[in-house]
């Protein structure tokens, strides 16, 4: 016998049901389906269907947002820090969040969380930034353009590979930086 499943299980195989075939998805029966358990597992979890989609955006903020940075908060060297983070960036899947951001185009709630989401990456782009020597204005430009390059890699995911992302954000880096230096 298979162990229950948990919240966790319950979120994660939204994210991979959303990046595969879109928010219609997350109805109820469908995953339900492909996790092969009844409604009544379903509702021991989430009170309902738009209580789970609220359960699912946070998931998705946490682990690809929050998890992230916290990941490397531990390394003291910017340009360290940088690096890491564009490896773990590039190593997830992209799918689910290109599905969330169109679905925000019809949802509000899905959009206010995308919105979220895009504010505080800026924001720590902008520090990190800021922390390899950049001005504020500079930083707060030079945030906004690696992290429009990440939007786009998003939907290129046929042309550009996770390896050549973490090399085209080395090289944007290497641009934007004055004093780019070489980690160790």
């Amino acid at each position: 016998m298979a162990p229950p499943l948990t919240r966790n299980d319950w979120l994660e195989k939204g994210l991979h049901l959303v990046g595969d075939g879109g928010p219609q998805q997350l109805r109820i029966d469908t995953l339900c389906h492909a996790l092969g358990v009844t409604k009544g597992s379903f509702y021991h979890h989430f009170a309902s269907q738009p209580a789970y989609v609220s359960a699912l955006l946070a998931h998705w903020k946490n682990t690809y947002t929050q998890q992230l940075i916290d990941a490397v908060a531990g390394l003291d060297n910017p340009h360290l820090r940088s690096e890491r983070l564009s490896q773990l960036v590039f190593s997830k899947d992209m799918r689910p969040e290109v599905a969330l951001r169109a679905w925000g185009n019809s949802h509000p709630e899905v959009a206010a969380t995308v919105q979220a989401v895009d504010a505080q990456r800026i924001a720590y782009l902008t520090d990190l930034a800021q922390g390899m020597g950049l001005a504020p204005a500079q930083a707060r430009l030079a945030a906004r353009m690696g992290y429009a390059q990440l939007i786009g890699i998003q939907h290129l995911p046929t042309l550009v590979t996770p390896e050549d992302a973490v090399q085209m954000d080395h090289s944007l880096c290497t641009l934007l930086l004055p004093t780019q230096g070489t980690p160790p």
